[in-house]
C-alpha cells in the first residue's frame, strides 16, 4: 500500500518546496515592495483572485489604449508640446518689437495764462526696436530650440514604438498562455479516465499495481500542468494590463 502513495508524496514535496522559508520570505518581501511597505509583516493572508477573461482577439486596440494611457508617453508628449511652443517663442524674438507710450495729466494750480503753462498736457510715443545687429543671438537661440524640439519628438517616437512592441509581445504571451488552459484541462480529464481504467483493471486482477501507480502519477502531473498553465496566464494577463496602462 505504500507504493500507492508515491503521487501524493510527490505533491507533498512540491508543496514543501513552495512553502520553504527562503522562498516564502522572498515572496513576502517582493509583495511588500510592490505594495510600498517598508517592513513586511511576518505573513500575508492570501486569497484567491478572480480569474481573468480571455485576451482580446486583436492587439491593435490594446496598442491604441497603451499609447493613450501610458503615463510616460503622456509625459514625453507634453514635453514635446512645450518644446514646440518654446521654439515658436524663440523664433518670434527676431520680429520687430513695438512699444506704445502714452502720458497725460493736468496742472490746476498754475497760472491760468496759457502762455505760462497749459492747464493739461498729453503725449503719445511709439518705439520700434528692430533686432539686426546682435551677433545672430536670436537665430542661434531659435536653432537650439528647434533641435531640442526635434530631440523631444524623437524620444517620443522611440518610446511609443517600444510601448507598441511591448504590448504586442505581451499580447502574444498572454494569448499563448490562455490557449494552454483548455489543453491542460483535457489532459487532466484523460489522465483521470486513465486512472479509473487502471484502477478498474487492477480490481479485476488484469493489471499490476505499477500500472495504477503510474496512472496516479500521470494524473498528478496533469493537474500540476493545469495549475501552472492557469498561473502563467494570470501572470501574462497582469503583464499585459501593465503594458497598456490599465493598472493604477
Amino acid at each position: 500500500m505504500a507504493v500507492l502513495e508515491i503521487p501524493e508524496l510527490e505533491a507533498q514535496l512540491l508543496l514543501i518546496r513552495a512553502r520553504s522559508n527562503l522562498y516564502l520570505q522572498q515572496s513576502f518581501v517582493d509583495l511588500a515592495r510592490a505594495l510600498g511597505q517598508d517592513v513586511p509583516p511576518s505573513e500575508y493572508q492570501l486569497v484567491e483572485g478572480t480569474a481573468p477573461g480571455a485576451p482580446p482577439p486583436m492587439a491593435e486596440d490594446l496598442v491604441a489604449q497603451a499609447v493613450q494611457n501610458r503615463p510616460e508617453l503622456s509625459d514625453l508628449r507634453l514635453r514635446y508640446q512645450a518644446a514646440q511652443k518654446f521654439e515658436t517663442a524663440e523664433r518670434d524674438l527676431k520680429r520687430p518689437n513695438v512699444n506704445l507710450i502714452a502720458v497725460g495729466g493736468a496742472l490746476p494750480y498754475l497760472d491760468q495764462n496759457p502762455r505760462v503753462a497749459p492747464e493739461g498736457y498729453e503725449g503719445v510715443a511709439v518705439n520700434v526696436e528692430i533686432p539686426i545687429f546682435n551677433g545672430h543671438l536670436f537665430s542661434a537661440r531659435e536653432k537650439a530650440a528647434r533641435y531640442e524640439s526635434l530631440a523631444a519628438n524623437q524620444r517620443l517616437r522611440d518610446l511609443q514604438q517600444q510601448v507598441e512592441h511591448d504590448v504586442r509581445a505581451a499580447w502574444l504571451t498572454a494569448n499563448t498562455a490562455y490557449q494552454r488552459i483548455p489543453v491542460t484541462v483535457e489532459l487532466v480529464n484523460e489522465a483521470r479516465l486513465a486512472q479509473d481504467l487502471a484502477q478498474g483493471r487492477y480490481d479485476l486482477g488484469l493489471a499490476s499495481i505499477v500500472e495504477v501507480t503510474q496512472a496516479q502519477l500521470n494524473l498528478t502531473q496533469a493537474q500540476i500542468e493545469n495549475v501552472g498553465a492557469q498561473y502563467d496566464y494570470q501572470s501574462a494577463y497582469a503583464a499585459l494590463q501593465y503594458t497598456i496602462g490599465a493598472l493604477r
